[in-house]
Parts: structure tokens; C-alpha cells; sequence
């Protein structure tokens, strides 16, 4: 089999792969970018249909690419994001390779590293000098042990998985989660009139305005995106303390857990076993609460 070399192999064709791409090409560095699927697909399909932005649209910036839309201060849907990102590597032409998915990655003996990739046409083995995995955090769900045990005569679905409440069958609904998505989908399926049992876990929250401008806009004029990991108090552990739940639907607007409760959503603590059809959950839901409002974003 022939063993074709390139300097630089990206593995993963989303927008941090592109970035990457944007970089090395700018740099005149040889590379290739293999995407297992095509080009930024996880935005259509691993997000729900009335999915929006939870950043305004300003904030929307590649390398090289920034929106330029008419409405900065907006929030894009599903739909636009992945037009959005369509437009980004015609910019440059980064040589992608979709279809092409990286199955093993070994480390040579004289250094550099050995690619086994299939695709369309069988596997091919490249051979790089440096390898960037640029493939995400979150491809594999988080699903507790327990959720074995309950009975298959209860659907279950992750978040990637949902589209909308006509997916699901008849009756209520309990979400697991009130970080982002959880929040997101719960107030989905809400506002289609499905009855709504939402398990919080400890996820705080967030004005989305504040004195009539975004809280994203403050933090940017804090200079806070603009400071390295490595400066910013907490470290790297500061990463998982950002899953605050605010929305973009509509124009943008908080969630406020209470205000579903009111509206005749059922609120739980943290769900922490299940075994049939009988759940356990913890009694946390107002020390949860007070808990998401006291913490300063």
C-alpha cells in the first residue's frame, strides 16, 4: 500500500479544524485535513430545529472570517450557522478530505506519527509530522450508569439526538440537566405544550441583558475574551464553569427556572438514580436555585 506524507495532518473538519487549516495555509505549511463526515456537519445535525446561538452574532469570529451580517446583535439559528460556516473555507480553500475518517493513530519509531484512514475509495496510511486532533469535547454523551436499568418502554434520547417535540412519544417529558442545552430543550418542549419535569443540575445563571447591553458585550469590553487560560482566575478549570443557562431564541432573552415552574413546568434536584420505572432524585431544587442566582457571572 502506498504511504503518502504531508507535514501536518488535521483530524476533524469543524471549525476548529478550518482554523487550523486557515492557519498553516496563511503559514505555507503542507497539511491536510481529514473530516470523517463533511465539512462543520455537527451544527446540522446535532443541534434540535429551533436550536439558536446563545452568543450574539457579533461574537461569531474565525480567523480570517467574521460575520458580516445585518443583524451583529442577534442571534443566529440552527439554519444560519450552518450557512454561516459554509461561506468560511471557500475563503481559502483548505484542503479537506471529507469522507475520510481517521480509524488509527500510532506513533513512529524515528518520530512523527502513521495515519490509518478509510474512506470512499478503502484505507489509505499517511504519514505526518505533527498531527492536530481538532475533533471536539463532546461527541460522547454523558449517560449515567443507572440509565440502563430503566425500563425500554421509556424512551430515551441525548441532546444531539432531539429535534423537536413530534420526535418524542406521547406524554411528558422529564429533561436531565439544566445547563444550556438542558434548559433549552426543556423550554422547547414547553412551549409546545408537552408537560415539562426538568432535573436541575448545578448549572448557574445569567442576565442576558444588562443596562440595555448584552452581558457578552460587557465581558468583551472587559477584556475578559481576550485573556489566556492561563491568566484567567481558576485556570483551566475555569472551562467548566461556563455552561450558564441564557437563550438567544426570540431576540434573545433569560431563562428563569422559577418562571417555568409558575408556567407549569415540574422542577426536581439532581436525578441520581433510576431502576424500572421509579427515579431518585435528590431534595437540592432550592438550594439549586439560590445557588445559580447568587453566583456573579
Amino acid at each position: 500500500m502506498t504511504v503518502r506524507s504531508v507535514a501536518v495532518a488535521v483530524v476533524g473538519g469543524g471549525q476548529a479544524g478550518l482554523a487550523t487549516s486557515w492557519h498553516l495555509t496563511r503559514a505555507g505549511v503542507d497539511h491536510v485535513v481529514f473530516e470523517a463526515q463533511t465539512v462543520a456537519h455537527e451544527w446540522a445535525d446535532s443541534r434540535w430545529d429551533n436550536f439558536t446561538l446563545v452568543t450574539p452574532n457579533w461574537h461569531c469570529q474565525l480567523p480570517g472570517y467574521a460575520y458580516r451580517g445585518a443583524d451583529p446583535d442577534g442571534f443566529m439559528t440552527r439554519d444560519q450557522v450552518v450557512e454561516w460556516l459554509a461561506g468560511y473555507a471557500p475563503t481559502f480553500g483548505p484542503p479537506v478530505r471529507e469522507h475520510a475518517r481517521v480509524a488509527a493513530l500510532t506513533e513512529r519509531d524515528g518520530g512523527g506519527f502513521g495515519l490509518t484512514v478509510v474512506g470512499q475509495e478503502g484505507e489509505e496510511i499517511w504519514e505526518a509530522d505533527t498531527v492536530v486532533v481538532a475533533t471536539g469535547g463532546y461527541h460522547t454523551p454523558v449517560v449515567p450508569p443507572w440509565a440502563a436499568a430503566i425500563d425500554p418502554s421509556v424512551a430515551q434520547l441525548e441532546s444531539a439526538r432531539y429535534k423537536n417535540a413530534a420526535q418524542l412519544p406521547g406524554g411528558a417529558v422529564l429533561v436531565v440537566g439544566s445547563g444550556q442545552s438542558g434548559a433549552q430543550i426543556a423550554e422547547d418542549l414547553h412551549l409546545e405544550g408537552r408537560q415539562v419535569h426538568l432535573a436541575l443540575g448545578n448549572a448557574p445563571r445569567v442576565a442576558r441583558f444588562y443596562r440595555g447591553k448584552d452581558v457578552m458585550s460587557w465581558l468583551a469590553e472587559m477584556g475578559l475574551y481576550d485573556t489566556p487560560v492561563q491568566q484567567y482566575p481558576g485556570g483551566l478549570a475555569a472551562r467548566e464553569k461556563t455552561n450558564h443557562y441564557v437563550t438567544g431564541r426570540d431576540g434573545g432573552r433569560d431563562i428563569d427556572l422559577r418562571q417555568f415552574a409558575a408556567g407549569g413546568m415540574r422542577l426536581y434536584g439532581v436525578l441520581d438514580g433510576a431502576r424500572g420505572v421509579l427515579l431518585t432524585t435528590r431534595p437540592t431544587v432550592i438550594y439549586t436555585l439560590s445557588k445559580a442566582d447568587a453566583l456573579p457571572y
